[in-house]
């Protein structure tokens, strides 16, 4: 009689068991119920980090051309900003694209050191980034409107900053990792930064400091933007008004102050964005839309950090028609060695035959 109350019982149990593990999870994208989602994002995910990889190469392979007319300090800091770039690449290249891959139940998802280590390099990434997009638009600023005071971009102190700034991106990473905790959900596929469970009678003062500085840099840059903008406005008005009291024809027109201004208009907003959607964008999306906004949300916002990268050469190469010429021009000349290679193959192996 025991025996046949303890096989009912078993009846019982092993249907709670199996609706257990089968239980779908809505809000987990490794889930098979969030396949969709989890496809889209490891291809959005990766045509991204491609773009932003080839078009950092390509910048810095136009900057580092003979041909080049740019200065040395602009190419030197434009390479300390495509280093961020590619740091930050590498870590969703480590983190965020191998999670996507585990399955749900898998163990083997990277430690909790590991993860923190990278979200760090994240960081450090993102305020290196915005401390040197900062100093390229001091360096762009002291040329136009400040040119007696060019010479220290061109001495030994211009290297010594380029460390400085390093050090301080450096500085306000160690600061973070002290106040706050900071890891990737693979889940949801957030970055959070949790200030309140190490030091919470500090976190409020630091992370009141971390949003003013890092929405004060973009605005000040683009303020410094307005005043280039508004100076060689000015140059451009003597010009004319020279070649006209003088009687000599002159054709120049706005066009550049426009693209200038759009150009940094672009970048300092860029930057803003990032910092509005990393800090409120899921909140606000989660009060009007419910949790389950979430993975499509933060789809966006790990697509719009990856794409941060390349937003330098894409400005760059969208308004700068110089450098769109100079990449035509290695292109077909890349292509034509490919081409005169081949041939070469060929006619070696006909005459061998």
């Amino acid at each position: 009689m025991d025996s046949s109350y303890c096989i009912i019982v078993l009846f019982l149990i092993s249907p709670l068991n199996c609706h257990e593990e089968n239980i779908t999870d809505i809000f987990d994208i490794r889930d098979d119920y969030n396949t969709p989602k989890r496809c889209v994002a490891i291809v959005l995910f990766s045509l991204l980090l491609l773009y932003g990889i080839v078009g950092n190469i390509l910048l810095m392979a136009v900057f580092c051309n003979r041909e080049n007319v740019y200065n040395r300090p602009f190419i030197f800091i434009t390479l300390q900003i495509t280093i961020c770039s590619f740091l930050n690449f590498f870590t969703q290249i480590v983190i965020v694209i191998p999670g996507i891959l585990e399955n749900k139940t898998s163990d083997s998802y990277k430690s909790v050191l590991i993860q923190r280590i990278f979200a760090s390099m994240n960081t450090f990434s993102f305020f290196g980034a915005l401390h040197f997009t900062f100093l390229l638009t001091v360096n762009r600023f002291v040329a136009i409107c400040l040119p007696k005071y060019n010479d220290f971009f061109e001495s030994l102190k211009f290297y010594f900053l380029l460390i400085c700034v390093w050090f301080s991106a450096l500085g306000l990473t160690v600061a973070e990792l002290h106040y706050c905790i900071k890891t990737f959900n693979v889940s949801n596929l957030e970055w959070s930064l949790n200030c309140t469970k190490k030091i919470p009678e500090s976190a409020p003062v630091h992370m009141a400091i971390r949003y003013v500085w890092t929405l004060g840099l973009p605005i000040a840059m683009f303020a410094m933007y307005i005043a280039i903008f508004y100076n060689i406005r000015n140059t451009r008005k003597n010009a004319l008004k020279f070649c006209k009291e003088s009687g000599r024809t002159a054709n120049i027109t706005p066009k550049y102050e426009r693209l200038m201004l759009i150009q940094s208009a672009i970048v300092c907003g860029a930057f803003e964005i990032e910092i509005i959607c990393f800090n409120f964008l899921l909140d606000i999306a989660v009060e009007l839309a419910g949790k389950e906004a979430e993975i499509p949300v933060n789809i966006f916002i790990n697509c719009y950090v990856i794409f941060n990268g390349a937003v330098l050469p894409t400005v760059n190469f969208i308004f700068i028609k110089r450098l769109r010429s100079s990449v035509r021009q290695r292109s077909a000349e890349l292509l034509s060695r490919i081409k005169t290679k081949k041939r070469a193959t060929i006619a070696s192996a006909i005459a061998a035959a």
